[in-house]
């Protein structure tokens, strides 16, 4: 019988001496059966402390409550030391010292009674200051979301009234009844008409983008594309007044026709070519350039401005991201525009990637089907 005891004892302090953690088995009674090597090193326990088979739990479960920085874990700690039932459980125990052991109980063998108990502690400080690092993270992030949730709602209070002002006045004149305009007063006055309502849609479509909610589904209609450029670009010359980057548009009179929401796509190229001006100096150019091909259009507007940082080529299409250099230099902006020029087209069925062009600049290349989502749809696998 002794040499099954003394057999068993060996067996178990080699196995626990071959665990990765500290370790601590305990028999029905709750008294030591063995301790490893790592238990002894991790709790730092006395070198004349007696911890042979046999000995009463108390003296670790005392020598680890003088060790705790909290008083509440250290009551917890001393209240189970009175009974082991056959449950497991994890326990995480802040020492004086700043580490934090992570404590594993549970019972060995089946039943009401166990055979025994095992303690699996480790420290785990690098990893709970890394988990509280990342909370930390989530709820600055959500702080943010919240801080722009607010302000997209603000900002489309605050626009409403003016809008609907400029819109009124705007559809007042174009009616015969307030007096008669000529060709080119008419043509500025549905400008204002045209961007006004596409700066309300903007507007209401904040709150959406700060939210990361879906955006309204496309009203489709034909689209003629080399009419659309020329119209952009037109209104882009006429609001730089002769000023500002030399700008030029390419593209093929008639062509295919796109199934598309034109106001949608007026609103993703505007921003497009309007980003390019923005970030193109004065003696630079601008470029749009229209193709269509069997199946789809492909329009690109390419500038010759500070071009984009090639780690940002995605980066750039995240709402309120914006490149380092365009934040460095100086240049307005919210992040918000490319983002929603992006979705436009993505609910077209299209794509728009960005590249860098030969010298400074950029490229910003628009690939849109000619039958819209659908088509797009249809043509996946």
């Amino acid at each position: 019988m002794h040499e099954a005891s003394q057999e068993q004892l060996s067996f178990a302090a080699a196995f626990l001496d071959a665990l990765p953690q500290a370790a601590l088995l305990l028999d029905p009674d709750l008294r030591v059966v063995r301790v490893n090597r790592r238990l002894t090193t991790l709790l730092r326990l006395p070198e004349g402390l007696d911890l042979s088979p046999g000995t009463p739990r108390e003296r670790i479960v005392g020598h680890l409550a003088g060790m705790l920085d909290r008083p509440e874990e250290r009551d917890r700690l001393l209240e189970e030391s009175e009974t082991h039932g056959p449950v497991t459980r994890t326990t995480d125990y802040h020492l004086r010292d700043g580490r934090v052991l992570r404590r594993r109980r549970a019972p060995v063998g089946d039943g009401a009674r166990p055979l025994g108990h095992l303690w699996l502690v480790e420290d785990v400080t690098r990893q709970r200051e890394a988990e509280e690092g990342l909370y930390g993270q989530v709820r600055k992030l959500a702080a943010l979301a919240d801080e722009r949730a607010a302000f997209a709602g603000r900002t489309l209070h605050e626009l409403r009234t003016p809008l609907a002002t400029v819109l009124s006045f705007a559809e007042l004149l174009l009616d015969p009844v307030s007096g008669p305009l000529n060709p080119e007063q008419i043509s500025y006055v549905d400008a204002v008409r045209r961007n006004a309502l596409r700066m309300r849609s903007v507007a209401e479509d904040l709150p959406r983008a700060a939210a990361g909610g879906p955006r309204a589904e496309p009203r489709l209609g034909q689209v003629l594309v080399d009419e659309l450029i020329e119209r952009v670009v037109l209104e882009a010359l006429q609001r730089s007044e002769g000023g500002g980057p030399y700008i030029a548009a390419d593209c093929p009179p008639g062509g295919p026709p796109l199934v598309a929401d034109a106001g949608m796509l007026t609103g993703a190229l505007e921003e497009l070519l309007g980003n390019a001006l923005r970030f193109t100096p004065e003696d630079g150019r601008v470029e749009v350039v229209g193709r269509p091909a069997d199946d789809h259009w492909t329009i690109q507007v390419k500038d010759t401005g500070i071009g984009i940082p090639l780690e940002y080529h995605e980066e750039i299409f995240t709402p309120f991201v914006r490149a380092p250099n365009a934040r460095r230099e100086g240049f307005p902006g919210t992040g918000l525009g490319l983002a929603g020029a992006l979705d436009a087209v993505r609910l077209h069925g299209g794509a728009i990637t960005v590249r860098d062009r030969e010298g400074p600049g950029a490229v910003f290349t628009v690939r849109l089907p000619l039958a819209g989502r659908r088509a797009a749809g249809a043509a996946r696998p």
